[in-house]
């Protein structure tokens, strides 16, 4: 009798840790150490200050009881980052900045993982994108762009990064829009293609809006549109393209993805602080300071979004010519 007592005690013990008590207990111990959240591009850009500035405000504010450790790992389009977090299946300690290139990365080099692949967890925001040219350019308005690269197919430079990117595309969207051809040259960073706009070199360049507006500030650059649906509030003086006759807007999302297979309560204790994290001072400063438009999607949203991007850029990226 006593033998049959001890079995039945084991059982009891294990149906009650195959409950949802342990998973209560496990997520409530999530996380127990640091978060690593990989950038997939270098220091200094857009998604590293989205990065750190989340990473700051978690030291500060505690949205987890573990500090958030930012970690470059830039190379590829994105590739290498991409490779790296998929690789860490079922890991909820990793995270990965998710913005267009998460994308469309995956879709021009054919890789063996693309975004369901990936946990979501949140989008944040959006970036608009600005066209800009020196500002002694002959272009004062995008009528002149267009009437010039009409007369002259091919003529009109463009600098950006990487083809597939946000700059390409946004030049791939004004040549579709407008009917025209523009010459697209690629550059390493969005470093070099400031300098070469305001080295002469190229005739037109993209830009996120805080950067656009701080080199019209000091008088080196003129923003010629914006790619929004509506002007930006911080910079209501710059039309849209879309007002200027030109039906191309384009938005940047600014997200984060953890591995696949994450345990379910470990994404929803990610998600539940970074919504808090969305609701502080800082998050709104942050958006304030780079002109993004505040864009939040939880994780089941986000993923819809993301399946749905997917199936635009490929369509976006097979007229680009990119892909067959």
């Amino acid at each position: 009798m006593k033998t049959f007592r001890m079995v039945g005690l084991f059982v009891l013990a294990a149906m009650l840790a195959a409950t949802p008590f342990a998973t209560v207990a496990e997520a409530a111990s999530f996380p127990e150490k640091p978060i690593q959240l990989i950038v997939h591009a270098g220091a200094g850009g857009g998604s590293d200050i989205f990065a750190r500035t989340l990473a700051a405000a978690n030291d500060k504010d505690k949205y987890f009881p573990q500090p958030i450790v930012v970690e470059n790992k830039p190379g590829g389009s994105g590739a290498i980052a991409f490779a790296y977090v998929a690789g860490k299946k079922g890991d909820p300690y990793f995270l990965l900045t998710a913005v267009t290139s998460f994308i469309t990365t995956p879709i021009i080099r054919k890789a063996q993982f693309d975004y369901k692949d990936f946990t979501p967890i949140a989008n944040f925001a959006f970036d608009e994108y600005m066209l800009m040219v020196k500002a002694d350019s002959k272009f004062k308005t995008m009528k002149d762009v267009v009437e010039y690269a009409k007369a002259n197919p091919a003529k009109v430079t463009v600098g950006g990064t990487q083809l597939g990117s946000s700059d390409s595309i946004c030049s791939y969207l004004i040549e579709k829009a407008a009917g025209v051809k523009l010459n697209y040259i690629v550059f390493n960073s969005g470093g070099e293609v400031n300098a070469a706009l305001l080295g002469g070199h190229i005739d037109l360049a993209v830009s996120n809006p805080g950067e656009a507006l701080e080199l019209a500030k000091a008088n080196k650059i003129r923003n010629l549109g914006v790619f929004a649906e509506k002007r930006l509030a911080g910079a209501p003086d710059v039309p849209t393209l879309k007002e200027q006759g030109l039906d191309a807007t384009y938005v940047q999302n600014r997200g984060l993805v953890a591995p696949g297979g994450i345990p379910a309560d470990a994404r929803k204790v990610l998600e539940a602080g970074l919504q808090k994290y969305t609701q502080s001072a800082t998050f709104k400063q942050y958006v304030e300071n780079n002109m993004l438009s505040e864009a939040w999607m939880d994780g089941a949203t986000f993923g819809k979004w993301l399946e749905k991007e997917h199936a635009r850029y490929q369509e976006v990226l097979k007229a680009m010519g990119l892909i067959k």
